[in-house]
Formats: structure tokens, sequence, C-alpha cells
């Protein structure tokens, strides 16, 4: 086996999570970074309209829903689109522009792991960019 990333048991308290990098209608927070591992949570705000167009760098990322449902835009000119809701997982590669929109929920977040290594996030103007 490997080394291992941690050498003891961690804990991490929801108010000790930090601010991560954010999307214009997604809040990101950071709870962990190891070596190629990014943990973190975020809170998606974009209700009336999506999310900035955005992906992960060399980062690949597991989300996983917790609360709300949302519709991920992504493709050739944003054309495709998948809903996602609690208990749901969504797996997207690195560099693939994406976008996020609330479809009901009041508080609605999801849990995502990242592995890779660099800057965790661009911002871009489009689907295409």
């Amino acid at each position: 086996m490997g080394n291992p990333l941690f050498s003891e048991i961690g804990i991490i308290c929801a108010g000790e999570l930090e601010p991560g990098p954010i999307t214009p209608g997604q809040i990101r927070s950071k709870a962990l970074e190891v070596g190629d591992l990014w943990v973190g949570e975020c809170h998606v705000t974009a209700l009336d309209q999506p999310s900035q167009w955005h992906h992960h760098k060399d980062f690949d990322s597991v989300m996983y829903m917790l609360s709300g449902r949302i519709r991920v835009d992504h493709g050739s000119g944003g054309t495709q689109s998948f809903e996602l809701g609690a208990g749901d997982y969504a797996y997207f590669p690195r560099r693939v522009i994406h976008r996020a929109q609330i479809l009901e929920g009041d508080d609605v977040r999801y849990v995502f792991v990242r592995v890779g290594k660099g800057e965790t996030l661009e911002n871009v103007d489009g689907p295409d960019a």
C-alpha cells in the first residue's frame, strides 16, 4: 500500500471551514487540502439566473448533493444539461466548462472532493471559452 495522506485521524468542524474560490452564484468553502486532495462544500446561490461558467482547471471533481436540486449546463455551446438532487453524485473531469442553477430549495449545498494540482477554479466568459 502507498503512503497515506494522513498519519492521524483529523476532524474539521463546520465552523472551521475556510473561504474557498468563488464563482458568482456559487460560494465555496474549503475543509482540507492535503497533497493532491482538495475537499470542501459549495452553497449554490444562483436562483434567478445560472452561475458563471467555470471549470476546475487541473482537478477532477466528484460532488455529492446534500440539499436542494440544481441543473448543470455543459457541452459545446452549453447545450447539454442534467439535474442533481439530494443524494445524487456527479463526476466532472478537469477543464470541463459548466455552470449551475437552483431548480428547487432554499439552502442548496453540495460537498466535493477534488484531485489535482494548482488552482482549483477558473471562471470563464462562456461554455466554449
